[in-house]
């Protein structure tokens, strides 16, 4: 109800002359004020409903609508934390019940989406970090390798083998990766390799998370007998 106009006190004056003659313990205008009242809280009511209604709704903006477009939680090193099955041109990563993570790739186009690779592995679980030509160790690593390109302990977490048609691969084992480690996959170049003939054709050794590495971009030497 709105607040008075001409119209409403000309309604108030008609209703005293009516009731002169009637007694009355309230007093009209009393009546009327309270039932102004009532109006003004179901008035703020409405308001207030609907002001937290619209903040459900900003606070809905945050949250993912869809919860297979979350990104996963993050777990410790070797935990697996989501369910991943990603195929694409250059590599495929399937996780499996078992806690294993299984991945091929094309040998001749890895070098497309290196960055994919590393990030579809890390989502599946896995720690890693992929480059192309930089080759990195832990400062207190002293680098050795055997002339596959693999350092110790890698054969722990990562087993593979050759595939027809130029693919590769490979089975890695999140649960059994050493706690402030992951892998490091360092692929040559195609100068590198050319320099190589693919003896080592990559860089495979585990190195510290949360630590300066050091990185070189000076490739394995060639291997001729691998």
């Amino acid at each position: 109800m709105n607040e008075d106009t001409p119209g409403t006190t000309e309604v108030l004056e008609t209703l005293k002359a009516s009731l002169a003659g009637v007694g009355m313990p309230t007093p009209v205008e009393q009546i009327v004020a309270a039932g102004r009242a009532r109006g003004r809280r179901r008035r703020l009511a409405k308001v207030t409903v609907a002001a937290a209604a619209a903040a459900g709704l900003a606070l809905g903006v945050t949250t993912y609508g869809n919860p297979s477009t979350a990104p996963p939680t993050a777990g410790g090193s070797g935990s697996q934390t989501a369910a991943v099955h990603i195929h694409t041109a250059a590599y495929t990563v399937d996780s499996n019940a078992d806690g294993t993570i299984h991945v091929t790739w094309d040998k001749a186009k890895y070098f497309e989406d290196s960055a994919g690779l590393q990030a579809a592995l890390a989502r599946a679980g896995f720690p890693v970090l992929v480059k192309t030509g930089e080759f990195c160790r832990g400062p207190a690593d002293h680098g050795t390798l055997d002339p596959s390109g693999v350092g110790a302990g890698v054969d722990k977490v990562m087993k593979g083998e050759s595939l027809s048609g130029g693919r590769v691969e490979f089975v890695f084992v999140p649960s059994a990766m050493p706690k402030g480690e992951q892998l490091f996959i360092g692929y040559l170049t195609p100068a590198q390799l050319a320099v190589t003939h693919g003896r080592p054709g990559s860089v495979e050794r585990l190195v510290p998370t949360g630590v300066p590495l050091v990185c070189s971009t000076q490739a394995p030497a060639p291997n001729p007998g691998s």
